[in-house]
């Protein structure tokens, strides 16, 4: 369902001005992200560390003789630590929650509170915080636990101006995540060194800086040679937190999640809808299976379709409502309710589905006092075919999320029926599902709920709610405006609660939503101006990075003009030196031969020297002047 990519082939560059790591042991911000706490802190970041645990030992504590000194020992390791790391730039202690060491599963709400208190204390535009693929259960529950502080955030939350553009990364210290994201920090490689051998007592027990080492020279091999030591990264962004739940979320990122069973509390009971869709029912089926709260039964109404196969071996309950004809929506639902046994009733249709922590956020919210419905959020999810492959999910997002307005639900539904978990005596009050309504007839029954008792809204995403586009599977249809019979319906259950729809009503929906739509269009507006900001500013970027490249080429033609006439100047002098040496040998071998002639000379001339001062010549010369 969600394709994993293989690691990059290049590094970044991650920029921040205010980061906060979310450490959840002593030494993970060494072992996890050092690398990029030294490369952000270089880069003028504000880096603050947080850490969530006491670090006294957790499972291991039973070897520990003394836990409290262990982790006051441990503490003031990591100060140390940070101080070394501070060495480039400003790396400070943010604090510690002093959570117990192994405990943080059973803290999630505690944790995410405290969180929330941190983020808006430190306002980060950059987080770092534990994979949710990691085996110690610390770390994966800090992920849990900054999902749940971040997923309820929506516009007109306290958080949301602050963390509207915060970027996540998750990083890794005893499990490979799969990452799109690389940062070199082969320069950093010493000082990290220096900072692990703080952490004396985890050395002393593991060789934790070997295991950075290799992991660091690992993720290191699809780059460039030069390339010694990498960390990496999966980013994030809050919308992730906001549009899936936990388990939907880390499924994505490519590990498993199994929310904790709860055994205890009132029976649920799940009505199925279905009609001839097989497959579809089988997901739906699965996601309820799949649901940590365990006090669940399961009602499947098959509406006049083939007989359904319902799974072996199922974990809750499971009951088959076989209806002999189609009835319609309306009837099917009321089959199903009235097979119900639970104190309470959920509904889900067979194209939809839900996560496995949504039925025990429902019940947390029916059992406080005075709480008779409670409903969560969906996401949209549009999916579309993809050849052979089936079903590709294409789109989410989160259009209905909105706190409980009983004047607005009563001229328009913004509430998907499967996010609502309704308390079975309200059925007998409020009357079955109006067979009359072959559309709308979900809508209709809460108007009238909505006249009986308020709902409670938990702002969390725990199921999705599918289009499949061009399958005509929904019963809206991919354009539900297009429908005939759409505004009437529509017009019909407005008329049918006029005593609930004043003009006083009517006035202040119109009002609200004429707010709201100004509000998102001056949302967008600003959107927008950013968007083409950042555009301009990567047209100036992108303009002095043309201009850069043609001064590189320029300069790159300079020097190979330049190298070329070095080349012939050199070719020249090495001409004339070649001239040089041949007229110097020519020169040498002329001497040689000027030398060998005046040898020869002399030679004669010692000759000529000897003939004459012999006899011979001596009459030989006598003779001459005797001649007449």
């Amino acid at each position: 369902m969600f394709p994993l990519s293989s690691p990059p082939g290049a590094t970044e560059t991650v920029h921040a001005e205010r980061v906060l790591v979310l450490a959840p042991h002593f030494d993970d911000e060494v072992l996890g992200c050092g690398g990029l706490i030294c490369a952000l802190a270089a880069g003028g970041a504000d880096v603050q560390v947080l850490f969530l645990t006491d670090s006294a030992g957790g499972a291991e504590s039973g070897s520990i003789d003394d836990p409290e000194s262990y982790a006051g020992r441990r503490r003031t390791e990591a100060k140390r630590a940070l101080e070394t790391l501070s060495e480039v730039g400003d790396v400070h202690w943010a604090g510690c929650l002093d959570l117990p060491d192994g405990d943080l599963h059973s803290r999630q709400d505690e944790l995410a509170e405290a969180l929330a208190r941190e983020i808006d204390r430190h306002g980060p535009d950059l987080l770092l915080v534990t994979s949710p693929l990691e085996i110690s259960a610390d770390h994966v529950a800090a992920f849990v636990a900054l999902h749940r502080c971040l997923t309820s955030i929506r516009p007109g939350h306290p958080l949301e101006p602050k963390v509207r553009d915060l970027r996540i990364l998750t990083f890794e210290v005893n499990h490979l995540q799969h990452p799109d994201l690389l940062v070199d920090v082969s320069e950093f490689q010493e000082l990290l060194g220096r900072a692990m051998a703080c952490h004396a007592s985890q050395q002393e027990r593991h060789d934790y800086w070997g295991a950075y080492v290799g992991r660091s020279k690992f993720r290191a091999l699809t780059l460039p040679p030069e390339v010694q030591a990498v960390e990496a990264y999966r980013q994030l962004t809050l919308q992730d937190f906001t549009h899936w739940d936990a388990g939907g979320l880390i499924r994505r990122l490519g590990g498993r999640f199994e929310p904790d069973p709860v055994d205890d509390g009132p029976l649920v009971s799940v009505v199925v809808r279905t009609h001839n869709r097989p497959e579809l029912l089988k997901e739906a089926l699965a996601s309820i299976g799949a649901a940590g709260y365990r006090r669940i039964e399961v009602i499947v109404v098959n509406d006049g379709g083939d007989l359904p196969e319902l799974p072996a071996g199922y974990p809750h309950r499971l009951e088959l409502v076989d209806l002999d004809t189609n009835r319609g929506r309306a009837a099917a639902a009321n089959a199903g309710v009235e097979a119900a046994s639970g104190e309470y009733v959920a509904f889900l249709d067979d194209d939809d589905l839900v996560s496995p922590e949504h039925y025990s956020v429902l019940v947390r919210a029916v059992t406080a006092a005075g709480v008779r419905v409670a409903y969560s959020d969906a996401a949209v999810g549009v999916y579309h075919l993809d050849g052979d492959r089936g079903w590709k999910l294409t789109e989410r997002r989160l259009p209905y999320s909105r706190d409980f307005q009983a004047e607005l639900l009563s001229v328009d539904n913004y509430i998907p029926f499967h996010t609502l978990l309704i308390e079975r005596a309200l059925f007998d009050e409020v009357g079955a599902f109006n067979t009359e309504y072959p559309i709308f007839e979900d809508w209709e029954l809460l108007v009238r709920l909505a006249k009986k008792t308020p709902f409670h809204h938990v702002p969390r995403v725990t199921c999705e709610y599918r289009q499949f586009r061009g399958a005509g599977f929904h019963v809206l249809g991919d354009r539900p405006r297009e429908r005939a019979d759409f505004l009437s319906m529509k017009a019909k259950v407005i008329e049918a609660h006029r005593d609930f729809v004043d003009s006083g009503v009517v006035a202040r929906v119109v009002d609200q939503l004429r707010a709201e739509a100004v509000a998102a269009l001056e949302q967008g507006r600003q959107e927008s101006e950013k968007r083409v900001d950042e555009e301009a500013a990567h047209h100036r970027t992108r303009g002095a990075l043309q201009a850069s490249e043609e001064h590189a080429r320029q300069l790159q033609m300079l020097e190979q003009r330049s190298s070329q006439a070095l080349e012939a100047a050199q070719a020249e002098q090495a001409a004339q030196r070649k001239q040089i040496d041949e007229l110097r040998a020519f020169q040498e071998e002329q001497s040689q031969k000027l030398a060998q002639a005046y040898e020869e000379i002399q030679r004669l001339t010692s000759l000529v020297d000897e003939m004459q001062n012999s006899r011979a010549w001596k009459l030989h010369q006598k003779l001459q002047r005797l001649k007449p």
